[in-house]
């Protein structure tokens, strides 16, 4: 039987591509009336009364839960604190995820008064390229050249993408083409999140085999 450790690596594998998943999924059945790229953001499609209501906001949810574990996999792994302080702040992105859908766009219409999806949103986009970044330093200093460098670029993205949206349409309008960085972001995350539970997978078969030598 997989013991804990093992578990919650396979929760990191598959927790990007359940929420990525759901994503696109979504984006292939939603309407035009509640989605487009060009005129819509991605948690349109998870606005209160939206036909894709529980298929976005339910894989935001279950690929966070997901998540969670991993976060914990992450952080016995850690090999510095700095590796660590990276772990907590992807633990604070994953939370954020799970907000986005717990908090979706109209949810005061059916329970709290004051909106709460920016705040969980922001916390999705803005501290995942940080994550990245801090986790990657930890990495450099353990002397892991090849996982920092992925995880630099894998944070560079989100600011590259956002800094191009913005450059390209001339101005910070969310209503314009808003889902295109929305969704190259999120899939920089699911891809940093994969690499970090498949290295680890590996790092942990490699000391499997390690008395076999």
């Amino acid at each position: 039987m997989a013991d804990r450790r093992t578990i919650a690596t396979y929760c990191g594998i598959a927790g990007p591509i359940v929420s990525v998943g759901a994503i696109v999924l979504a984006t292939i059945v939603a309407p035009s009336e509640t989605f487009t790229w060009q005129g819509r953001a991605l948690s349109d499609m998870g606005r209160y009364g939206a036909p894709t209501f529980p298929l976005f906001n339910g894989g935001l949810i279950a690929g966070g839960l997901l998540g969670l574990p991993f976060g914990w996999r992450l952080w016995i792994a850690s090999r510095n604190a700095l590796e660590r302080v990276g772990t907590a702040l992807l633990a604070l992105t994953v939370a954020g995820m799970i907000g986005v859908g717990v908090f979706f766009l109209d949810h005061t219409a059916v329970y709290l008064e004051t909106s709460l999806h920016g705040f969980a949103a922001l916390s999705v986009f803005g501290v995942a390229p940080l994550a990245a970044w801090v986790y990657g330093t930890g990495a450099v200093l353990a002397g892991d050249g090849r996982l920092a460098v992925a995880s630099f670029w894998l944070g560079n993205v989100h600011l590259v993408v956002w800094l191009g949206w913005v450059l390209s349409i001339g101005s910070v309008d969310t209503e314009t083409w808003f889902a295109v960085p929305e969704f190259v972001a999120a899939v920089a995350l699911g891809s940093w999140i994969l690499l970090l539970a498949v290295t680890l997978r590996r790092r942990d078969d490699g000391e499997l085999a390690a008395p076999n030598r």
